[in-house]
């Protein structure tokens, strides 16, 4: 059998010739019949040519349309063609064997990334622009007690608060839900991202179950609090309750009283003066701390803030020999927020950074002001001594303090003012090197 193409082609062409000449003879010598026989040979020759020349096109189509529809199984073969259409189906076969290659990978990383979803306790929602939801997890069937959801509008069977905050809820930003679901309440920790996949777009939204790590933190936050409630007011009571005891053992036991007596008794009755005003003065903290006005936000203007807070700063500092320094970047950068509330932060920790590096070689304090993707940021750096990690950990504790005339209630304060701007206030602090208070919003 022959293998090679061109002798294939030689060989059709020679039989085709042969047809011709046989066909134009027998017509010459009159043989009509041979003739008209020899002529449909002939044809069937010609096509049998041009079909065989033509294979390879339709190889090359019928691979292309496999590829088309995804169809990497079918392989295509040299024999009969010869040699040299032998590195062009190898090319074919190779092309369909790297496809194959890439769709099971592809089918293995997702088989990977779908374990992983499934796996995680924390709840996963994917909808489109339309809410139709494409994925849900299992972890958020157990959290909403729903198997599946058709569209974002599912949720609003579920709780009304949370289906109207995942509907609003921006990309970027984190809230925090309550949903009560088989008398079981449950405190969600939403965020939310955007995507892009082919051209459309998609978001994804994240659903963490921290009441169990709230509770905790609130226990141990009241446990703190109760320990320094305790500690203050028994610096106060235990005296007053010391000294109405001796000028009850003196009232008792003199019908008349002499001058050291009557002294004794008064400056009893002014520390216990002192002693009651002092305590009288940690319960209206104690109101302040939890009486903080709702905000009134309008649009702030980040460099505005900080102008006003050098110039109201600025003369003191000059006196006690602290330079103030700030880095106010070009562009504007504003955010809402209440001025008066921010103002209020931005001084208690201004106050403190000045405290902390007084008596310090070249007391320095530097207010930075940049944007981080969508947050706008205040920076208040000293280098002051540092705060101990031990002191760190109670920073935020209402009522605690390191300083002989504070109240313990400005970073307290200034934490939950953040919170109502939806922002947050970190410290970080080097001991010997300084102190860096963060202001995101």
């Amino acid at each position: 059998m022959l293998y090679n193409f061109r002798i294939n082609i030689i060989v059709r062409i020679a039989i085709i010739l042969a047809l011709v000449a046989g066909a134009a003879i027998s017509f010459i010598q009159g043989y009509s019949l041979t003739s008209v026989f020899l002529g449909g040979l002939l044809a069937f020759g010609v096509s049998n040519l041009i079909r065989y020349v033509n294979q390879t096109n339709r190889d090359l189509a019928s691979f292309i349309e496999g590829v088309q529809y995804n169809d990497f199984i079918t392989t295509t073969s040299a024999r009969h063609k010869g040699e040299s259409f032998g590195e062009l189906y190898q090319s074919f076969n190779m092309v369909n064997r790297k496809f194959q290659e890439i769709r099971a990978e592809k089918e293995a990383n997702h088989q990977f990334l779908q374990s992983i979803v499934e796996h995680i306790d924390i709840g996963l929602l994917c909808f489109n622009g339309q809410e139709e939801v494409i994925l849900m997890n299992k972890a958020l069937q157990g959290l909403i007690h729903k198997s599946y959801l058709i569209n974002l509008g599912g949720l609003q069977q579920v709780d009304e608060g949370l289906w109207s905050t995942v509907k609003q809820l921006k990309p970027g930003e984190r809230e925090l839900v309550k949903l009560t679901v088989d008398n079981k309440l449950k405190q969600l920790s939403i965020q939310c991202i955007e995507l892009v996949l082919k051209g459309e777009h998609y978001r994804l939204v994240s659903f963490q179950n921290i009441q169990t790590e709230l509770e905790q933190q609130e226990l141990v936050a009241w446990q703190k609090l109760i320990r320094i409630l305790t500690h203050e007011i028994m610096n106060s009571v235990a005296p007053i309750a010391s000294l109405s005891s001796t000028i009850s053992d003196v009232i008792a036991h003199r019908t008349v009283m002499d001058e050291g007596s009557m002294k004794h008794i008064k400056n009893s009755v002014d520390v216990i003066k002192k002693r009651s005003e002092g305590l009288l003065g940690f319960t209206e903290t104690y109101r302040t701390l939890t009486r903080i006005p709702p905000p009134n936000f309008e649009l702030v203007e980040a460099r505005h803030l900080v102008e006003e807070l050098c110039t109201l700063f600025q003369p003191e500092l000059e006196r006690k020999g602290i330079k103030l320094e700030s880095s106010l970047p070009v562009q504007a950068v504003s955010f809402q927020a209440d001025p008066a509330l921010l103002e209020q932060v931005l001084i208690n920790l201004v106050k403190n950074a000045a405290d902390a590096v007084t008596g310090r070689v070249n007391p320095r304090i530097k207010i930075n002001v940049q944007k981080v993707g969508a947050k706008a940021q205040i920076i208040i750096a000293d280098n002051g001594p540092g705060i101990p990690e031990e002191v760190m950990e109670q920073a935020f504790v209402p009522f605690f303090t390191t300083k002989k005339e504070g109240s313990g209630i400005g970073l307290s304060l200034s934490r939950q003012i953040m919170r109502m701007h939806k922002g947050s206030i970190e410290l970080h602090s080097v001991v010997g090197e300084g102190t860096v208070a963060t202001l995101s919003i």
